[in-house]
């Protein structure tokens, strides 16, 4: 009997959107996310800025595009630029763009996110940092945080009411408000996004982070870590100490810690993803999948439900179909995180043990999965 071997290694927890300032409103539905996205990203694109507004500048890239963009709010949308690239990769161009502007470019997820350097160096790994923490609130306690809603907000939105606008969503307390000074933001529509990175990306913009207290009552505002760091262990077999000393010329400001034949890892989500790409031959977010025809095994640590479900798709050759409406309706979140481990498993037990404990439940017709609340 042929046996599949899923590992799934998933080291980027993907921040969604900004709740930043400064891009016009645009429909929730008209920016790429997903395959689509990573299409754009790759594809080649021609800017020609002379003495643009940078807010005007990047609404028009935004719109040819689709692509969601956010300027931080430190950043004067009213700068002229004066840029001429040719037909380079969109990811690249922004890469551009920020470097001709003394900035920081960041990918997260559908968000292009451009702002200080130094905070575009560590959004992600914050974003990671704030996902591992709901994680000790159990399935229940985090569920509200990670649940998918759209962002709109009108002209003269002042950021301290959107915070408590988010507080009263989430019904969570939220300590040192006051940190965060008057300013008022243009009217803006953003696609979906959970709570817990639309808090993250908003505080990000002045400078702050947050502790999850009172079981997930409460959160305390406290200045964003300098250098945050996500920490994760990796069995790589005899070889240990040579890989070691080739992580650490690779990584000089990542913490390596060896013990045994594992290494202990502790830095930014982007030092993970070259571990992952360069050194263990795994595309980040894109584990190898071989299908086979009876069982199979699958080990994840704290994966994104979508994205796991995504792979399965993709390398089973399964369809799964979703009651979005009926998910929604019941709070439920498809970003929420999941761990399994199976072996040897049938197709319907591996299915049971990726929704264990999500709410959900699913019928299958052959290669069709459709997914909808567990009734009540």
């Amino acid at each position: 009997m042929a046996c599949t071997h899923l590992k799934f290694s998933v080291a980027v927890i993907s921040c969604w959107l900004a709740c930043g300032s400064l891009m016009p409103a645009a429909e929730p539905n008209a920016f790429a996310t997903g395959s689509a996205l990573e299409e754009r990203l790759a594809a080649p694109v021609s800017v020609s800025w002379s003495n643009t507004p940078l807010g005007q500048a990047l609404a028009s890239l935004s719109t040819s595009q689709h692509l969601a963009i956010v300027l931080d709010r430190r950043v004067d949308p009213d700068q002229s630029v004066q840029l001429l690239l040719s037909q380079e990769p969109l990811r690249a161009s922004l890469a551009r763009i920020a470097e001709h502007l003394h900035l920081g470019y960041c990918q997260l997820g559908p968000i292009a996110y451009l702002g200080p350097p130094a905070m575009a160096a560590r959004l992600r790994t914050l974003a990671a940092q704030h996902l591992e923490a709901i994680r000790l609130l159990g399935v229940a306690g985090s569920r509200k945080l990670l649940i998918l809603r759209d962002s709109h907000w009108d002209d003269l939105a002042e950021p301290r009411q959107l915070l408590r606008e988010l507080a009263a969503e989430a019904g969570v307390q939220v300590v040192g408000a006051e940190q965060i000074p008057h300013d008022l933001w243009p009217a803006a529509d953003w696609p979906q996004m959970t709570w817990l990175d639309r808090m993250t990306i908003l505080l990000a913009q002045f400078d702050l982070a947050f502790n999850i207290t009172d079981s997930g009552r409460a959160i305390e505002l406290v200045p964003a870590p300098a250098d945050p760091v996500v920490t994760r262990t990796y069995d790589v077999g005899k070889n240990a100490k040579t890989l070691e000393k080739r992580w650490a010329k690779a990584l000089p400001k990542a913490q390596l810690t060896l013990e045994g034949n594992k290494i202990r890892l502790a830095g930014r989500v982007e030092d993970h993803e070259l571990v992952e790409q360069r050194f263990r031959g795994k595309p980040t977010d894109r584990p190898a999948v071989t299908a086979g025809q009876e069982f199979f095994q699958l080990s994840i640590e704290n994966g994104a439900l979508n994205r796991v479900a995504q792979q399965l798709s993709q390398r089973l050759n399964l369809e799964f179909r979703w009651d979005t409406p009926a998910i929604e309706a019941a709070g439920i979140s498809l970003d929420q995180i999941i761990s399994v481990n199976v072996q040897h498993a049938s197709l319907d037990d591996l299915l049971k043990a990726v929704l264990k404990d999500t709410g959900l439940t699913y019928q299958r017709a052959d290669r069709v999965i459709s997914v909808a609340p567990i009734a009540k």
